[in-house]
């Protein structure tokens, strides 16, 4: 068949792409953003909310999967447009062109108690949708593990803490699906027509409370068992409120609210759906990539933390040395020959560079890396010159160069291709 997926480039598009394209499909994608794919239809959903947008895009299409979704707003991203607006006008046109099947990736909760804005935008376009005349199916997955999703990084990183922070008791029912089995299940409605004009609930074998799903995670990420711990619902929404204004992450008010009001539905339509029964928990990381999986999302908070650290490091350093160590800096630099004129520039230069290279660190990069271990050698051989019994000084002013060195070449070595 020939299939126009919207959304292709997000976490469920692309793995829908991927199962029909081994399934001998012809795969049309659109994407606001083409990544990796050059061939996508270039589409801007804020913009294409009309029908005649999207009428030529679907000459010879006999399937169109609508899997555009974002979890927060942002200027040029919002709600209306891209869960309502882009999709019905999506819709209309496809009952002009004479398009077979269109399937809807929804949301589970996008339903008549639906109260945030979230839910409230894709059950308008599943309204649209159930009032068309054309052979539909609306899929509405509870929440979805895999490698691309925002909630599986949040989730997998509170699981590797060394202490499992929970909202209030962490008893909230989720029932989360695998990303192989949805894009499975996608691939099943498009080659079934008996599975038209329905709203299929997209869910895991059986439910399970926020902290059985950490518990569950932390055990196949192969970590020891730990404490977990309660945080007060009133902190949580204070966190969720500082995630609204960084306008990043998967924690907002949006997401918390749609968490606490819990996230589960039957599963028979999915086993019906699979043909069989949907992937259970204990079994979403295969026993075989734990180590990496492990690793990268240790790494995934762990990297921030020291680079904080490291940042405050240095400009710590720069303006404590320059508020109170301006004696004992001038005696250093006087015990290498330096005469005082040069002395005081030379000590204000260096209390500058620190501040300087802890500010450039909150934004590292690998020639950032590289000019603090050439300052960390420089300082270490000065000093050794100057003051050698700082290595044997108890609280290791020199010694404690080495690990510095080795963490900020582990960091280096961590540093992306950009």
């Amino acid at each position: 068949m020939n299939i126009l997926v919207t959304g292709s480039s997000g976490f469920i598009g692309s793995a829908i792409v991927d199962v029909l394209r081994q399934r001998g499909h012809v795969i049309v994608t659109c994407s606001h953003h083409r990544g990796k794919d050059p061939a996508a239809l270039r589409v801007d959903y804020m913009l294409d909310t009309t029908e005649s947008a999207w009428r030529s895009r679907l000459h010879g299409i006999d399937v169109v999967i609508n899997a555009v979704g974002i979890l927060r707003e942002s200027a040029h991203a919002r709600f209306a447009e891209l869960h309502h607006r882009a999709p019905a006008a999506l819709f209309q046109a496809c009952q002009s062109a004479g398009v077979k099947r269109v399937i809807q990736i929804s949301a589970l909760g996008s339903d008549e108690t639906a109260r945030s804005a979230y839910h409230l935008s894709k059950k308008a376009a599943d309204d649209v949708l159930r009032a068309s005349d054309l052979d539909w199916v609306i899929v509405q997955p509870s929440l979805v593990f895999g490698a691309g999703s925002a909630s599986t990084k949040l989730f997998l990183r509170l699981a590797s803490l060394p202490v499992i922070p929970l909202i209030g008791r962490g008893e909230h029912l989720m029932q989360p699906i695998h990303i192989d089995d949805l894009s499975m299940l996608i691939a099943h409605l498009v080659e079934t027509p008996q599975s038209l004009r329905q709203t299929l609930f997209a869910v895991g074998p059986e439910p399970v409370t926020l902290r059985d799903l950490l518990l569950a995670y932390r055990k196949q990420l192969r970590l020891k068992a730990t404490l977990t711990l309660p945080i007060p619902l009133s902190l949580i929404r204070l966190a969720a409120k500082m995630g609204d204004a960084l306008k990043s992450g998967a924690l907002s008010t949006e997401t918390l609210d749609m968490l606490l009001r819990g996230n589960t539905a039957d599963v028979a339509g999915t086993r019906l759906a699979l043909k069989r029964c949907p992937r259970k928990l204990d079994s979403f990381i295969p026993a075989a990539q734990a180590d990496a999986w492990r690793t990268q999302t240790i790494l995934q908070w762990l990297s921030p933390l020291l680079i904080i650290g490291i940042a405050s490091m240095w400009i710590s350093a720069g303006v404590l040395s320059w508020l109170f160590a301006q004696t004992q800096g001038l005696a250093l630099l006087a015990a290498l020959g330096l005469p005082i004129q040069l002395s005081v520039i030379a000590f204000a230069a260096a209390c500058l560079l620190d501040v300087l290279l802890g500010l450039a660190t909150l934004r590292p990069n690998r020639g950032v890396w590289a000019a603090q271990l050439v300052v960390i050698a420089f300082y270490s051989a000065a000093l050794t010159v100057a003051a050698p019994q700082l290595w044997a000084d108890p609280f290791g002013p020199l010694v404690k160069n080495l690990p510095l060195a080795g963490l900020i070449l582990g960091l280096m070595a961590l540093e992306k291709e950009s």
